[in-house]
């Protein structure tokens, strides 16, 4: 699956790899540019290998799985067909909701006390998108959760960096307009995402608003 010197730099790179062109740049594709074509190579050689009906991803990594969707859809998998790549909801921390994932092993204790902030920060921005807000505006609420959290975070010695939180179409992945709100995009699922660095621990979360029978299954 990963084979052995092969070179981090893709423009000398040889052999064959999958790349999902218009997909990969937006979300997390802004601040790892090459990600998602490793992504799609890799899990392209396993479907390949287990042939199996069924694929389960989670939603914690919702661009990830929507993508494999679509690699399913556009080259015409057939074990798993697009139809059988499922996502599944985020399992949360029941006291704080805090995404549960393996990158949470390399949070010291006081850095956990302050790493559900990402997930505090999307849901005031899904509070303000039911209310009607604009999308800038929810963004806005978001970010000012964060900010208020590092200032608490600062106090305790200890730094917190936002990479980015953002609403995308989660067809498209474009970025909604900044006076788009929840009345004018209906019943699209839309991407409400953030990536946060807590310490040297980088978190991401995301929540779908919307019909979520539509990603959700």
């Amino acid at each position: 699956m990963y084979p052995s010197g092969i070179s981090q730099d893709v423009l000398t790179q040889k052999g064959a790899f999958v790349k999902m062109k218009g997909y990969g740049h937006q979300m997390e594709g802004a601040s790892r540019p090459t990600f998602f074509r490793g992504v799609v190579t890799v899990v392209t050689k396993l479907f390949n290998v287990v042939q199996r009906t069924n694929a389960y991803f989670g939603q914690k990594d919702i661009q990830q799985a929507l993508l494999l969707r679509r690699l399913c859809k556009d080259l015409l998998f057939p074990h798993p067909e697009a139809d059988h790549v499922h996502i599944v909801p985020t399992t949360r921390d029941p006291n704080d909701g805090l995404a549960l994932s393996s990158r949470n092993a390399y949070l010291s204790a006081n850095e956990r006390k302050f790493a559900p902030a990402i997930y505090k920060a999307l849901q005031y921005a899904r509070s303000a998108w039911s209310n009607g807000e604009s999308k800038d505006r929810c963004v806005s609420k978001a970010v000012s959760v964060i900010d208020e959290v590092k200032v608490q975070a600062a106090m305790d010695g200890m730094d917190m960096r936002l990479d980015y939180i953002e609403m995308n179409d989660s067809e498209t992945f474009d970025v909604l307009d900044v006076s788009s709100n929840h009345q004018l995009a209906g019943d699209i699922p839309v991407i409400l995402s953030g990536a946060l660095w807590v310490g040297k621990t980088r978190l991401i979360d995301s929540i779908v608003v919307g019909d979520l029978k539509r990603i959700i299954r």
